[in-house]
């Protein structure tokens, strides 16, 4: 029987014991019971009644006691607050803090993530370095670092034990792009304290903005056409090397990657299908090439595009 089903038994009319006033859930407290029992335990409040959940060494569960009725209670004593348990269950998961002043400018906070995703990849005890993973993530969290560029820096950072050289995306990743939520390199901005600078637009060269062929220009072409298309896999810059993709139906049953590299001063595309293989996904393709969309599709891409 569940723990409110036992409580839908109990007299709505009982009295409590005063002592559990301002104890909050989780505090260890300690009750002493009118028969002589002890029980320590965590507190727990469920419809305006106190109980107790305790654990007898080797017992995978928690036993519940209650509810603890004015009539059953001696005392209680509160052992430690849920407040304290937490601060020092953060304060063990971090460790000692890593050494430096506390960031205040952007550039502090770029140092110090640098200084620390350093210290994870030379780290060789493993509960230090997940220690110091925390302390990483803790410090990127309070400038909303995207999980994209908190990789970048932590892959930078293993790659700076062994070369001084800067690392292209390629050296930090398996190929020349990579889906953005995975592997983006961070700008200058977004080390910055201030949302309103973090929020600020990447400044594009006006001669891709010019070039009417580029990728942020056949992508913003492809969403004022209505259609879906998004970012599936960016270079380093976005704007010379990219994936398109772009689903004529839901799911994997319209779906075309219109990928950009480039090429000289020219940015080369290609069109090709990104469904499944085989006699469905071919009929599938084929479908989809005769909607009135694939058509808007295909106009949209550079003249020389390579449609599959």
């Amino acid at each position: 029987m569940s723990l409110l089903a036992d409580v839908q038994h109990i007299d709505a009319n009982a009295a409590y014991h005063p002592s559990f006033a301002g104890i909050e859930t989780r505090d260890r407290i300690r009750v002493r019971m009118r028969d002589g029992l002890v029980h320590d335990g965590a507190y727990m409040s469920v419809a305006g009644m106190a109980f107790l959940l305790t654990r007898v060494p080797g017992d995978l569960l928690d036993t519940t006691i209650g509810p603890l009725t004015a009539d059953l209670v001696d005392s209680v004593e509160v052992i430690k607050t849920w407040a304290s348990i937490s601060s020092e269950r953060h304060h063990h998961s971090r460790g000692e803090r890593f050494p430096g002043a506390e960031p205040i400018t952007a550039l502090d906070f770029e140092y110090r993530l640098q200084r620390l995703a350093r210290a994870i990849g030379s780290e060789v005890n493993i509960e230090r370095k997940a220690q110091l993973v925390r302390q990483f993530d803790d410090l990127a969290d309070r400038i909303s670092l995207a999980s994209g560029k908190r990789a970048w820096v932590r892959a930078e950072g293993r790659w700076s034990l062994t070369s001084n050289a800067p690392p292209s995306l390629k050296d930090l990743w398996q190929a020349d792009v990579a889906s953005p939520s995975f592997m983006a390199r961070p700008r200058p901005q977004d080390f910055d304290p201030d949302p309103a600078v973090r929020r600020r637009r990447t400044i594009v060269p006006a001669k891709v903005i010019a070039d009417p062929h580029s990728i942020p220009n056949v992508y913003r072409a492809l969403r004022r056409a209505g259609l879906k298309a998004r970012i599936a896999l960016a270079g380093d810059p976005v704007w010379r090397r990219a994936e398109i993709q772009v689903d004529l139906r839901d799911g994997r049953k319209g779906r075309f990657y219109a990928s950009a590299k480039p090429a000289g001063d020219r940015t080369l595309w290609r069109l090709a299908w990104g469904g499944n293989e085989g006699a469905t996904a071919t009929r599938q393709r084929i479908s989809a090439q005769r909607l009135p969309e694939y058509r808007t599709l295909v106009a949209l891409i550079p003249t020389g595009a390579l449609a599959s």
